[in-house]
């Protein structure tokens, strides 16, 4: 019974560890965005939505704005989502340490 406990323990602590290296990846990315347009992704879309001269100056300055805005889009997803299971498992492992 003690390998058992100890294989649960070593796959709960590799979950939590996979789960924070996915977030802090996804994290670094979100930040490279954040600086490359001095922005926050919201604030950002909805400048592209609805100001002209914003969306000239992205254009003119990165060409390329469009996928960046698409794999912006996708970390921020990821992040969340990668946070969403870490927080299922400490929950499930550990309901103390959870974020309620």
């Amino acid at each position: 019974m003690g390998i058992v406990l100890g294989y649960a323990a070593a796959l709960r602590r590799y979950a939590l560890d996979r789960c924070l290296q996915r977030i802090e990846q996804a994290e670094r990315q979100i930040a490279f965005y954040e600086r490359r347009y001095e922005s926050d992704y919201n604030t950002f879309n909805r400048h592209i939505c609805t100001d002209q001269t914003f969306l000239d100056l992205v254009n003119r300055d990165h060409p390329m704005w469009e996928a960046d805005a698409i794999e912006w889009a996708y970390r921020i997803e990821e992040a969340q989502t990668w946070q969403e299971r870490l927080e299922r498992i400490l929950r499930e492992s550990w309901p103390s340490l959870a974020p309620s």
